[in-house]
């Protein structure tokens, strides 16, 4: 029955999460592959940002998780991944504003819409931000270049949930677009030629995302959005396990 493909009785209530007495202080960054480390300054700033992060998504999951409701789980996610957005794109445009080499450099961006040669490639994100775009795919896109295959949420050359985009994507700042023309029509694998400082700005986003699962005990790796999506799509148990503890998402190195 349909009630039975989705895993879960009408009547069925959402796992109590219970957060920990006291969590360790953050000692790692998630950072971002394809730039050199981060200077101790841009380190520590990150993992404040990690660690404020990390309580209020924490908080948001924890109050979803009372209500016993798979709908209120859902909106806390939202919610919760919809603050991180809001808080990361606060610290840009005041990043911007402050440091004149920041500015300087962002003028050179060449990104504009319907450029969307970065939206072949593999976007690693994290559960959360996979679980906030579940049921926005479109069927797959038909690769039109070898080995690209277009992201699942691109149409017309748009991204068409702009707006809830994950860090991997918000980060992104090309200053040569035609070096990512190159890399979509190569074979294998091409760097992105993106400003370094909006991508370790990101991370400590990211870190504190994940650092509010593993408080929680949930599965916290980071994921390749396509895959996560198309598991959120075909299993209708699969939020509802992950929840329970589950590891639902494929690994990177899975084949």
């Amino acid at each position: 029955m349909g009630e039975a493909k989705r895993g879960k009785a009408a009547g069925s209530r959402v796992r109590a999460l219970a957060a920990p007495g006291a969590p360790g202080a953050l000692t790692k960054l998630v950072v971002p592959a394809g730039v050199a480390p981060p200077s101790a300054e841009t380190a520590l700033r990150a993992v404040s940002i990690a660690e404020t992060v990390r309580t209020r998504v924490r908080e948001r999951l924890l109050h979803g998780a009372a209500t016993g409701r798979i709908d209120r789980m859902r909106a806390a996610i939202d919610a919760a991944c919809g603050e991180c957005v809001a808080l990361f794109e606060d610290a840009l445009r005041s990043s911007l504003v402050t440091n004149l080499e920041h500015r300087v450099a962002m003028d050179r961006v060449a990104c504009r819409r319907g450029c969307a040669f970065c939206c072949y490639v593999d976007v690693v994100v994290t559960p959360l931000e996979a679980i906030r775009l579940a049921g926005r795919a479109r069927p797959g896109g038909v690769a039109t270049a070898p080995h690209r295959r277009p992201c699942s949420l691109l149409a017309d050359g748009a991204c068409t949930v702009y707006d809830r985009r994950p860090f991997a994507c918000r980060s992104i700042f090309s200053e040569d677009a035609r070096a990512c023309e190159a890399g979509y029509a190569g074979v294998g694998a091409a760097p992105i030629p993106s400003l370094a400082w909006p991508r370790f700005l990101a991370c400590g986003y990211i870190t504190g995302q994940i650092a509010a699962m593993d408080d929680l005990g949930l599965a916290s790796h980071l994921v390749e959005l396509r895959r996560a999506l198309a598991v959120m799509d075909e299993d209708a148990t699969a939020l509802w396990r992950w929840l329970d503890g589950a590891d639902v998402f494929p690994r990177q190195n899975a084949p």
